[in-house]
């Protein structure tokens, strides 16, 4: 399963944990609901097809059903079935009947990352200091949807760290789960949240294409000049000079076709790769420090003048296969480190966890991770990608 779908399971999964559920029917519904989302996980390719099935397959409304019947406290006198016993049954005042989401607030306090959830228990326990009317309490917390916000500022308290962790330059997860928190603010039932993150998610999907299209585009333009780059390299070491210099006179064909399509067709030029910081993040060739992609390792940016001076002085030009051999470059092209490549990689990974450390979706990971070593259970390692 993709790391990132991992994660953002364990939020929706890390919500029931925070509840004691005695029903048994529920803690079964419960449990076949993960189940089904680790199913839908393990079939997604990324994130982004993962908030698009999870709405249209019906687990986004049995998540906000699941979260609404836990955080409701059972009728008094019911039993572990949810069965009530009417027998002598005595009106509690206001305050003890918004008492019994004591429990669930408790639970959502010690979790120490699910603060909109907490205030959401915390409008509710404040109805007790305006009415003292059983009538006019429940019209308050149907009036103001008091307990609906219990699942729209939960489902908040998941999207928000996952959305201040992500690369800001990758628009197209930003823009989903920016839209997905909007939608959380409107929304006032599961119909109405059910409808409108399905809308929203078919209309990312169409931005997602284009999005796409253009990081795809610059990993094609950079590795057509880098294969470029290497088998020039490579036939200068005149080993085999008769295969490499075939090989490089195809290569220079490919890399000019590349950049000729691109440009006669989208209208990309080089500037408007490098312009484009999107784009020009994938030219550098990025690796991923962390489970969410925000942090990425690139190669030097100075190669972008060298992908800039190739491009134009032998890829494009009219010279003949000669004269571009003895062209001689005015920048050198580096590439990564090969014997300190550890000792430089863990630098950077340290620095990026450093960069890290005041985010609560980390924070969070972090706090998963020493439960699961606690508990003596292993969680996949975090892989750059």
């Amino acid at each position: 399963m993709d790391a990132i779908i991992q994660q953002t399971i364990s939020g929706y999964t890390g919500v029931f944990a925070a509840f004691t559920i005695s029903n048994e029917k529920l803690k079964n519904d419960v449990e076949s609901f993960i189940i089904e989302l680790n199913t839908l996980g393990e079939s997604c390719a990324d994130v982004m097809d993962f908030m698009t099935k999870f709405p249209s397959s019906g687990l986004q409304q049995k998540y906000s059903d699941l979260v609404a019947s836990i955080a409701s406290p059972a009728p008094t006198g019911a039993d572990s079935e949810g069965s009530e016993n009417f027998s002598e049954k005595k009106l509690p005042s206001v305050k003890e009947f918004l008492e019994q989401y004591r429990p669930s607030y408790n639970a959502v306090s010690n979790g120490g990352f699910r603060f909109r959830a907490q205030k959401a228990y915390e409008n509710i326990f404040a109805v007790a200091q305006r009415t003292e009317d059983l009538l006019e309490m429940n019209i308050i917390l149907e009036k103001e949807r008091l307990l609906w916000k219990i699942v729209t500022e939960d489902l908040q308290d998941i999207y928000e760290p996952i959305l201040a962790a992500t690369d800001p330059l990758n628009t197209g997860v930003v823009k989903q789960f920016e839209k997905l928190m909007h939608i959380c603010t409107i929304a006032d039932s599961d119909e109405e949240l059910s409808y409108r993150t399905d809308i929203a998610m078919q209309e990312n999907q169409k931005y997602n294409y284009c999005f796409m299209t253009r990081m795809t585009a610059s990993i094609i333009l950079s590795g057509a000049i880098l294969g470029y780059i290497l088998c020039k390299n490579k036939f200068r070491s005149w080993l085999q000079p008769q295969s490499d210099l075939l090989l490089l006179i195809a290569l220079r064909q490919s890399a000019r076709r590349a950049y000729e399509l691109f440009q006669n067709s989208f209208g990309w030029d080089f500037e408007y790769f490098v312009h484009d910081e999107w784009m020009k993040l994938w030219l550098l060739l990025p690796v991923n420090l962390d489970g969410n992609a925000r942090i990425k390792q690139v190669i030097d940016p100075q190669n972008i003048d060298v992908m800039r001076e190739l491009l134009f002085n032998e890829i494009l030009s009219d010279k003949s296969i000669e004269d571009v051999l003895l062209h001689e470059q005015q920048h050198v092209y580096y590439f990564q480190l090969d014997k300190k490549a550890d000792e430089v990689n863990s630098r950077y990974q340290a620095e990026a966890d450093r960069l890290n450390t005041h985010l609560l979706y980390f924070k969070y990971q972090h706090q998963l991770q020493a439960v699961a070593e606690n508990n003596g259970v292993k969680l996949p390692d975090k892989q750059p990608q």
